[in-house]
């Protein structure tokens, strides 16, 4: 009978797949970036001919996504980690559109840190947008362009009412790209292990 390999052989295996448990441990972890967010200087003309929808509204309801209790209702908010940079859901209550296809209430994701790019709102704000629709939600960034309006502040845009028929789109199902990414790691190791003590028991003689 062929002589199994011994336990040391499969060792190496074994560390590499205990440091990819180990990295996918720690991304799925909240980290504080470091690196600043670096804007390039853009006009209200330019940022809006670079987005997709542009509209002012007020901040009616926040929910944070990513880490939040519940599922995701955008498949933007699940790639890559979006533990990571806390991303909130917003409702904006919306009372002007300058360009785009926009309901008198829309969800835009924004939220994260601000070394990443995030763009952040409080209920009762109000502000012109400017956003990009990524063919699931709308999303925007510190880098967009957006500003905040006074209450009855009229915005640097020309603006028609929002569309009585837009509707929202249903929401897609949540990805848990992390974990499953993190379960799988796990599985690997354990039947690398299973098969590294079948090898190492001895084989019985009839």
């Amino acid at each position: 009978m062929q002589p199994t390999p011994p336990i040391s052989r499969l060792w190496p295996l074994m560390r590499y797949l205990l440091a990819l448990v180990a990295a996918f441990a720690l991304v799925a972890l909240p980290v504080e970036q470091v690196a600043a967010c670096s804007c390039a200087q853009t006009t209200v003309k330019d940022a809006a001919a670079m987005a997709d929808a542009v509209f002012a509204g007020t901040v009616v309801d926040e929910r944070n996504v990513g880490r939040g209790d519940g599922p995701l209702r955008a498949v933007a908010a699940t790639a890559p980690m979006p533990g990571l940079v806390g991303q909130v859901m917003y409702t904006f209550k919306v009372d002007g559109v300058a360009k785009g296809d926009v309901g008198a209430q829309l969800e835009l994701l924004g939220g994260g840190d601000g070394a990443s790019c995030g763009m952040s709102f409080a209920v009762g704000e109000r502000w012109l947008v400017f956003a990009s629709w990524d063919g699931a939600v709308h999303t925007t960034s510190l880098c967009a362009g957006n500003l905040l309006l006074a209450p009855d502040e009229a915005p640097p845009l020309p603006m028609t009412a929002p569309d009585a028929e837009v509707i929202p789109p249903d929401a897609p199902m949540e990805i848990p790209w992390t974990a499953l990414g993190l379960l799988a790691a796990i599985a690997i190791v354990l039947i690398a292990s299973a098969i590294a003590f079948r090898s190492e028991r001895p084989s019985r003689i009839s």
